[in-house]
């Protein structure tokens, strides 16, 4: 049986700065979101995608 937990993503805005933020998912879900439109986010521990503003 596959495993599909890594596809799970996590989308909110953030309250502090109004951001759409993208955490959570596997390769598939991350290319998902670039071709959406999100902008990766990678940082020293963490890596997120953000919608662009406008």
């Amino acid at each position: 049986m596959p495993r599909t937990t890594g596809r799970f993503l996590d989308i909110r805005r953030d309250p502090h700065s109004g951001e759409l933020l993208a955490r959570g998912g596997d390769a598939e879900a991350h290319s998902l979101l670039q071709r959406a439109g999100f902008v990766a986010v990678v940082r020293l521990h963490e890596s997120y995608h953000r919608a662009p503003s406008a």
